[in-house]
């Protein structure tokens, strides 16, 4: 028997890499609440982060561009929460901008649900467990950020590494 969850197709199985994925699409539009359609209505970033030489990990994130914030300070604001809790240095690999629709941070958390399915097998924890949005990094995983990425990090004036010294909107490494 097979499910098909999002993009992909799964065999229930005791095998780790072919367990069912419960990861669903955001709820609809007319079933959520005033709030969450009101935080959907915000510009959306998927945003990619390498953890250590090589990397050794790659996070598959999602964040909303909220408030007065734009993508720079919120990106900085995300790799300085990651490298707060991460003994490796970090390095932005990328990012994808939705700004486009009536709901662009629901599209990025859309699309970042698929990333997350699409490159499940090289998941490094369990789904809906702390640390489940890392992944084991691949040819394939890094040349799909690569073709998705709206240009390097460098081109839309991002920081690629995080630093104590680096502030929202001063000096970066």
């Amino acid at each position: 028997m097979h499910y098909r969850i999002g993009v992909a197709y799964f065999s229930p199985s005791r095998d780790w890499a072919c367990r069912p994925v419960a990861m669903k699409p955001p709820k609809p539009v007319e079933a959520s609440s005033a709030s969450t359609i009101a935080w959907w209505k915000n510009p959306g970033v998927i945003y990619f982060i390498g953890a250590g030489e090589g990397p050794v990990a790659i996070k598959i994130g999602m964040a909303a561009i909220t408030g007065n914030r734009d993508l720079r300070s919120t990106i900085v604001r995300r790799l300085s929460q990651i490298q707060s809790s991460n003994h490796e240095l970090i390095q932005l690999l990328g990012v994808v901008r939705f700004t486009e629709g009536p709901y662009p941070a629901r599209n990025a958390d859309a699309r970042e649900r698929e990333l997350h399915i699409e490159f499940e097998r090289l998941r490094r924890f369990a789904a809906y467990m702390r640390g489940a949005e890392w992944f084991n990094p691949s040819p394939e995983l890094l040349a799909r950020i690569e073709e998705i990425r709206d240009k390097t990090p460098e081109a839309l004036q991002l920081p690629r590494f995080f630093s104590a010294s680096t502030t929202i909107g001063k000096g970066e490494q």
